[in-house]
């Protein structure tokens, strides 16, 4: 139990306590209802024991109260055994004079009554004390006794189930269960000057019988400033939506897949180790993978400590189908919940075809086919394709660059136009706050007449061709004399980072730019922290795929297993889309990478600098 130590300005209303018998009635739909004004301090549990209705009956003629009660709220409280109007049962009374010290609470024991039925035949005592010679009505012998009867009467001497669950229908195939949870609470309650044991009673909706028990008091006599002990019904009100199972899962629908939620997870990894140095091995690619499994073991760290229970198998694909369908019809891989890997295309297209036809969801953790995503909601893509890198940056320019002066230089080689056409339709679509600066097409050659000293100059090249690049770096060398200093931006793509003909002078000059997936700062406090840890576990510092083997792995399963829980990554965000309802998703975020002073940085950290 908690204790509160509650102090509260009570203003004194000239309405009656709303009861049966006091309370206003509506009929509704053939059906009759008391009609309560939910007041400071009331509950559903104080409805509940006042009107002698359970509570998931008051839900279900209020659904807005599965949002809880609100102050100045109508509630509408369903009369017991009543389905049309009746006449109000009339009690016989007699007229009683107080006497010296008599109080509610011992003229309702006097006269077998309730001090309920006492203020009921009395509305005035709901406002003020008994006071000495004051006349009112007391109950007396009638023909018929006075009660009505619940079909499933509540039994106030026992607590009942805590829980009360009540389904509300959302629409024609989903349902929404609403449960009730009522824990006791103690609230202490300091009496103020004009406040009676009736009205504190009422106001927290509990008994004056179960006031005076608690507080041990025989009398209802209250003094100002006095604490009273009230018994409370903490109530807590979840609400969980319950959407209809498929009859049978459709490999190519283009619903959402509901998948079940467990207590422990079994998750396949398939990576190309190589670890028995068989035909196609590549030490480059085993140490990847290597370096990609570590960095997943660092991840798992973090995850049990967010409460993720997970069974993790890994497999050496090789770079053989063979082996693939070998493992897929494993025991090893049965049951399993996801998929990370593999690198290859070929064996990730075969995995990719095995998850959609048993439901099963797969991160491809490197550069993929898009083509893969087509048709395949089971696929999600942790790496952006070139396309979307370049249609990113279109979005990116268009939004950045609205008083530059923007080239777009078209690539000679065939295999860079897609790079082309994505970057010119993105930024011709672009949604921008400001209108957008004119697009300029042009060729390599085409570049140095529309340079200018006016403004600066954003030249996009798209080609990831090295032989393009470096005649593209002489054709602006040569005509950079056109441009005020420091007034050329040059936009190439990310292979351009490894083009050492193109040097650091001419990237550092030319503020070289690119879009990425990625961007690793080795020196953030994050960084630090977790390289830290893997070099104490493995004696060697992070490298990229130990980076993306951390990132890749705490970001899905916190998705996918952990309600989206949020979780700080080292090199990656993610923005996970779908072209549409029946195609896999695709991660669109992208960074702008920037060289200056011979470093490449994040332009997002120079705008927020």
């Amino acid at each position: 139990m908690r204790y509160i130590l509650l102090t509260t300005l009570f203003l004194q209303c000239t309405l009656s306590w709303a009861q049966p018998g006091v309370s206003p009635e509506r009929e509704v739909d053939g059906k009759r209802y008391w009609v309560h004004q939910v007041e400071a301090g009331n509950t559903l549990w104080g409805l509940q024991q006042m009107f002698g209705v359970q509570a998931n009956k008051i839900m279900d003629a209020n659904p807005a109260l599965s949002e809880g009660l609100k102050t100045g709220q109508t509630v509408l409280i369903p009369i017991p055994g009543e389905t049309a109007s009746q006449p109000t049962p009339t009690v016989e009374t007699s007229n009683y004079k107080v006497k010296r010290g008599e109080t509610l609470y011992g003229l309702s024991r006097k006269f077998n009554t309730t001090v309920d039925e006492l203020i009921r035949l009395n509305p005035v005592l709901a406002e003020s004390s008994l006071q000495k010679g004051q006349i009112i009505k007391v109950p007396g012998e009638v023909e018929e006794p006075v009660t009505v009867v619940d079909p499933d009467p509540i039994d106030n001497n026992n607590v009942p189930n805590p829980f009360v669950m009540d389904t509300v229908k959302v629409d024609e195939e989903t349902s929404q269960v609403v449960q009730v949870e009522f824990n006791d609470s103690i609230v202490e309650h300091k009496v103020l000057a004009h406040e009676t044991m009736y009205s504190i009673s009422k106001r927290f909706m509990v008994p004056i019988e179960t006031i005076l028990k608690e507080n041990g008091l025989s009398s209802t006599s209250l003094s100002e400033g006095q604490v009273l002990r009230i018994p409370l019904k903490q109530e807590r009100i979840n609400k969980m939506t319950i959407k209809p199972v498929p009859d049978k899962y459709d490999p190519d629908g283009s619903d959402p897949i509901e998948f079940e939620i467990k207590d422990r997870y079994k998750i396949a990894v398939f990576l190309p180790f190589f670890l028995e140095h068989s035909k196609g091995y590549s030490k480059y690619v085993s140490d990847a993978s290597t370096q990609f499994y570590m960095g997943m073991m660092m991840a798992i760290d973090t995850l049990e400590s967010m409460g993720m229970n997970a069974d993790i198998h890994y497999f050496d694909t090789k770079r053989d189908s063979a082996t693939v369908m070998k493992a897929l019809n494993s025991p090893e891989f049965a049951n399993t919940d996801l998929v990370i890997g593999p690198f290859f295309p070929n064996t990730q297209k075969l995995i990719a075809e095995h998850c959609k036809q048993n439901a099963i969801r797969m991160v491809v953790p490197v550069g993929s086919e898009t083509a893969m995503l087509e048709g395949n909601r089971l696929v999600y893509a942790a790496i952006p394709s070139d396309i979307t890198l370049m249609r990113r940056l279109g979005e990116y320019i268009a939004n950045n660059h609205t008083t530059d002066r923007i080239m777009l230089v078209k690539p000679k080689k065939e295999e860079d136009m897609p790079l082309y056409e994505a970057f010119r339709d993105a930024y011709n679509n672009a949604e921008t706050e400001s209108p957008k600066a004119p697009l300029n097409e042009t060729t390599e050659d085409g570049v140095k007449s529309f340079i200018t000293k006016s403004a600066n100059n954003i030249i996009i090249m798209p080609t990831n061709n090295r032989y393009h690049a470096d005649k593209f770096v002489s054709t602006v060398s040569r005509s950079d004399f056109r441009a005020r200093k420091n007034g050329i931006y040059i936009y190439g793509t990310k292979d351009w980072v490894d083009f050492e003909s193109i040097n650091d002078d001419f990237k550092n000059r030319y503020n070289f730019r690119y879009a990425s997936s990625t961007f690793r700062d080795y020196y953030t406090d994050l960084m630090i922290e977790v390289n830290r840890s893997f070099r104490a576990r493995y004696e060697t510092d992070m490298g990229k795929f130990a980076v993306q083997g951390y990132d890749i792995l705490l970001q899905m399963c916190s998705q996918f297993f952990l309600d989206n829980a949020p979780v700080s990554l080292l090199a990656n965000r993610f923005d996970l889309q779908q072209i549409s309802p029946a195609d896999g998703y695709e991660n669109v975020h992208i960074f702008v990478i920037e060289q200056e002073d011979y470093e490449l940085v994040n332009t997002e950290l120079l705008s927020d600098e």
